[in-house]
């Protein structure tokens, strides 16, 4: 478990580091706002080409990336439908419900955990480019056409698309992988130093968010949708990566992998989504907190039941 220590370790520290620069106000009343909108319309659309650019097809196509798609958008989809019958919520709630319970830390929890954990990094790339490549997409995609008065019609739907520079990024970048277009290393170099910007800046502005917060307060009438969101991501959705495994034939160490992956936290990025379009803010603020402390405990239960 020293991996999976380190890793929280790293995520810990930078959000820490969040907290006390909100505390000591050095960044002004606006820094948190100027953190998400940088890290929302610059630094990830980079992180996402350069993570394309550097995969392969075989990653793209692989069976773990096949696991990681089924199981988040089959975890979602079941959020949305306990949500929409046990409760009345419907809207920005719902959806962000949904993307909280299952969109895994993976950029940077997956790394440190693959490299510690399970022993090459190679085992977070899977879930990162699903992610990148197609959920990401696809949920600020909902969020734009939910949240902003221009998005109706075909016209709506356009701008949506264009609105959201990671959908832009994502699209380019999994068109070059396919086809085999190769970029000069020295063309991507801008790229990537926005990129290497990306976690940082999400991890800061998530900290910055909890100083004067109160995690889990009545008032918002945010604890049960939390609740859901949280056992969603820590439980439904290791669970069910096991289930889809298995089916794909998947057992021993190649099953654990996937199923570790499916447990890490609910990423940063869902809470930077929601402060871009002021979506239940504190709804995936505390989802993550929640669901970082708890993968630890989770993951110990998967080792102990997987036997790996």
């Amino acid at each position: 478990m020293s991996g999976v220590l380190a890793g929280f370790f790293i995520v810990w520290a930078m959000i820490g580091v969040g907290w006390l620069v909100g505390r000591a106000g050095v960044l002004g009343p606006h820094g948190r706002y100027v953190l998400n909108r940088s890290t929302f319309f610059i630094a990830s659309p980079a992180l996402v080409l350069v993570g394309l650019l550097e995969s392969d097809v075989t990653e793209v196509l692989s069976l773990p990336m096949a696991v990681a798609g089924i199981s988040g958008l089959t975890t979602g989809a079941i959020v949305i439908l306990v949500v929409r019958l046990l409760t009345e919520r419907r809207g920005a709630d719902l959806v962000m419900t949904a993307i909280s319970g299952s969109v895994v830390n993976g950029a940077n929890m997956g790394f440190p955990i693959a490299l510690y954990v399970l022993g090459d990094i190679s085992h977070a790339l899977p879930v990162i480019l699903f992610q990148q490549a197609v959920y990401t997409p696809l949920y600020l995609f909902v969020l734009h056409r939910i949240t902003e008065k221009d998005s109706s019609g075909p016209a709506g739907v356009l701008r949506s698309i264009v609105a959201n520079p990671t959908i832009i990024a994502s699209a380019i970048g999994l068109l070059l992988v396919l086809v085999g277009v190769k970029i000069p290393a020295v063309a991507l170099e801008p790229v990537q130093s926005f990129a290497d910007m990306a976690i940082p800046a999400m991890l800061l502005a998530y900290g910055l968010s909890l100083y004067g917060s109160r995690p889990l307060a009545k008032d918002d009438g945010y604890r049960g949708l939390i609740a859901v969101a949280s056992s969603s991501k820590l439980l439904l959705m290791p669970v069910i990566a096991l289930g889809v495994g298995l089916l794909l034939g998947m057992r021993g160490v190649s099953l654990y992998e996937v199923v570790v992956m499916a447990a890490l936290p609910t990423a940063q990025n869902v809470y930077v989504a929601a402060a871009r379009y002021r979506a239940s803010e504190n709804l995936a603020r505390d989802t993550v907190l929640i669901t970082t402390i708890g993968t630890v405990l989770v993951l110990l239960l998967i080792s102990a039941v997987l036997g790996v």
